[in-house]
């Protein structure tokens, strides 16, 4: 295969990886104030390893993502006190 051309894989990313990258964009979205690194970590792992036994895995990342947003959005909800 020529250097200039990618491997099929070349796309790949390891799931250690993409946890990570998940953590980075919400890290970014959400001060720590409103959560920790560290919770944020915890939850973003446990959603992702909650697809480990899915056959289709091409979707994990977004799906991951979507599961810890609504997770701190709700609970943003239900800790707000009424004005």
């Amino acid at each position: 295969m020529p250097a200039t051309q990618l491997s099929p894989l070349s796309s790949f990313t390891l799931p250690e990886e993409q946890i990570e990258q998940i953590v980075g964009r919400l890290a970014q979205r959400y001060p720590t104030d409103r959560i920790s690194l560290a919770e944020l970590e915890v939850l973003v792992r446990e959603s992702y390893h909650g697809f480990d036994a899915a056959a289709v895995r091409a979707f994990v990342t977004v799906l991951t993502e979507r599961l810890v947003r609504r997770h701190i959005e709700e609970g943003a909800r239900t800790t707000r006190r009424p004005s």
